[in-house]
């Protein structure tokens, strides 16, 4: 019985393990496609801006879209900052050695608050200048 409650128990930590695994990886992979997808819209605007006057609107309608891109992506960032921590919270209370590896070696900054947060930022700043500048 001792050894089917440890077995169990034991399959619980490896999903609760997998799980933070999976969720950090979706952020990164979330983080990614959004700058990949700003890029090719700056590479538009600036296209379409040295082009010539008649295309302003369009440069405009292209920034005015890299801002709904942009909080977009950081409402999503938000949302899943919030899942992960949860997460994390209940993998630290399950792995004992995980929480003490955090203890140990957690940095005093918060990158992931900068990655989250500050990156969108930039983006959304970048977008209105461009916004005014068309």
């Amino acid at each position: 019985m001792e050894e089917t409650e440890e077995h169990e128990r034991q399959a619980a930590d490896n999903r609760i393990w997998e799980h933070l695994l999976h969720e950090d990886n979706i952020r990164y992979q979330q983080g990614n496609l959004f700058l990949v997808a700003l890029s090719l819209l700056a590479v538009a605007y600036s296209t379409i801006l040295t082009a010539g006057d008649k295309n302003l609107a369009a440069a405009r309608v292209i920034a005015a879209f890299g801002i709904a891109s942009t909080l977009i992506w950081l409402y999503i960032g938000h949302r899943h900052l919030l899942y992960w921590r949860a997460i994390r919270l209940r993998t630290r209370q399950r792995l004992p050695d995980y929480d003490e590896t955090l203890r140990t070696c957690m940095p005093q900054g918060r990158s992931l608050v900068l990655i989250v947060y500050a990156l969108p930022g930039l983006s959304a700043i970048m977008w209105l200048l461009l916004l005014l500048i068309a």
